[in-house]
């Protein structure tokens, strides 16, 4: 498994496929899933190739008047639930599940872009940590998709830890909790984020200040005070 699909829990992740584009609430983000999700059990059949454009001319018809963050980012209407307990979300038309190689030639950006492409945190060194601390705190898989696909929020962290020299198995071992409460905090904010996990990291963090200025700016005051209580706890 991965950090798309954690091995634990029943969540997963689909920002990239540009979900978060879209100005919803999260409890709006479940309903549209389940919306495409049951509509592409009852008009798609993969016997039948046309069905597959029918059922993406619909959603986009339907979907056309939802409120976006940015006009330019394509909106997957095959993402959906792909599980019985409709808890883990992904591409509906993926091979695994159509067994055709080519089925996410539907799909607007086509197979050979949907399955080359791996987020920025999937390739973190840390990614299996990432994908543990975020499994065990997601209600959802909205809410994991917020988490897993933040990674200028991710990367600025760990920039964070290497500047203190922490050492990362005490860190997520022994200060997890603290790793949630920042997360948890993050969230707050995250609605307004449109995540798709490819997003360009213009800053590379080079000092603490830099982390400070950025940190401040996505979390307010509330940085100041967990940055001072981690370092009470940590080590180093």
């Amino acid at each position: 498994m991965s950090l798309c699909h954690p091995g634990v829990g029943n969540v997963s992740c689909g920002a990239c496929c540009g979900l978060f584009n879209l100005k919803l609430q999260p409890k709006e983000f479940k309903t549209l899933l389940l919306e495409r999700t049951e509509e592409f059990k009852t008009t798609v059949n993969f016997e039948v190739r046309h069905s597959f454009p029918v059922f993406r001319k619909s959603r986009e018809t339907k979907e056309t008047d939802l409120p976006k963050k940015d006009d330019m980012t394509y909106n997957c209407p095959f993402l959906g639930y792909v599980d019985p307990n409709k808890g883990r979300i992904g591409c509906m038309i993926h091979p695994i599940f159509t067994g055709d190689p080519k089925s996410q030639n539907f799909s607007f950006y086509g197979a050979s872009i949907c399955q080359a492409y791996d987020c920025k945190n999937k390739e973190s060194v840390l990614a299996d940590h990432w994908e543990s601390l975020f499994a065990e705190m997601a209600k959802d898989s909205v809410e994991y998709s917020f988490l897993a696909a933040d990674h200028i929020f991710v990367s600025a962290l760990e920039k964070f830890f290497q500047l203190e020299q922490s050492n990362m198995e005490f860190v997520f071992q022994n200060l997890r909790l603290e790793l949630m409460e920042i997360f948890r905090t993050r969230l707050i904010t995250s609605n307004e984020k449109n995540f798709t996990s490819f997003e360009i990291n213009y800053e590379s963090f080079p000092d603490s200040k830099a982390l400070d200025i950025y940190f401040l700016n996505e979390i307010g005051e509330f940085w100041k005070e967990w940055k001072t209580e981690f370092q009470k706890k940590n080590p180093g």
